[in-house]
């Protein structure tokens, strides 16, 4: 009879002692452009996502081993994977989706995921230039990444004038716009082309027949005008240097902190 009851009671111990496996932690994202939601053609800019478990680890790596992986489509395969929602717009892994964010959104839904994942500071162990000895840096993701704000209205075209006085209307480009301009270009000039041709909005019974051989046609002073109106848009979170001081020698250090980094660092 004994025997019986402590039978029992080491089942129930061993039921206590093993650990309930919960869902991925979650957090919201507040973007600043956002996504439309088709069905009722309004923005939505308030996003979910998790955080990064051991099987996106082994999904990042396996993409790892693409030769035509480029850091666009890392990224976007990233934050599709651990997006739940954009609004009333649900992601879960429809990439299509990330790639209508301009760049600013998508890398504030990346630092999202790195504060779901790790929480908001992360540590990062570097050598003193000086003495070479090791020192864990701790960065606050909130503080030490801050978020620019536009202003302009990313939700409207831009107007840009031309040498001549002529004016072009473009939009902000979005991830789907990097990445057909990195796989169908191999120079910084068809970069341009291929961006002006693709952002530039064009009024009902406007547009040219060959948007990319109109592209070409432009002055090099105007094509440099609407590509530095396009590119020179800050939003979102702001990449920058942390400055601190060596734990062990008091000399001054610089740590460059990049996104590959703060995701495996």
């Amino acid at each position: 009879m004994s025997n019986e009851k402590d039978v029992e009671s080491l089942n129930d111990a061993l039921k206590e002692a093993v650990p309930s496996i919960g869902k991925p932690e979650s957090l919201e994202v507040v973007l600043q452009r956002g996504v439309v939601d088709p069905s009722t053609g309004l923005w939505q800019t308030v996003a979910e996502v998790r955080e990064l478990t051991g099987e996106d680890e082994e999904f990042l790596a396996s993409l790892e081993t693409d030769r035509n992986m480029t850091y666009a489509k890392y990224m976007n395969s990233l934050i599709a994977r651990s997006t739940h929602r954009i609004g009333t717009v649900l992601v879960n892994n429809n990439q299509a989706t990330i790639q209508e964010l301009i760049t600013g959104d998508r890398d504030a839904l990346f630092l999202g995921v790195i504060k779901a994942t790790y929480g908001p500071e992360k540590t990062f162990n570097r050598l003193c230039p000086e003495c070479e000895k090791p020192n864990d840096i701790t960065i606050n993701l909130t503080e030490d990444f801050p978020i620019v704000k536009s202003t302009i209205d990313l939700h409207s075209p831009l107007e840009v004038t031309l040498r001549k006085g002529n004016k072009v209307k473009v939009r902000i480009p979005t991830g789907a716009d990097t990445l057909y301009i990195a796989k169908s270009s191999s120079t910084s000039a068809e970069q341009s082309t291929f961006m002006i041709a693709r952002c530039t909005v064009w009024n009902e019974g406007e547009a040219p027949a060959d948007p990319v051989t109109w592209a070409k046609s432009l002055s090099l002073a105007d094509r440099n005008n609407i590509v530095k109106t396009l590119t020179n848009i800050e939003v979102g979170p702001k990449m920058q240097g942390v400055n601190t001081q060596c734990a062990h020698c008091g000399t001054d250090m610089e740590v460059a902190v990049d996104w590959v980094s703060l995701l495996l660092g």
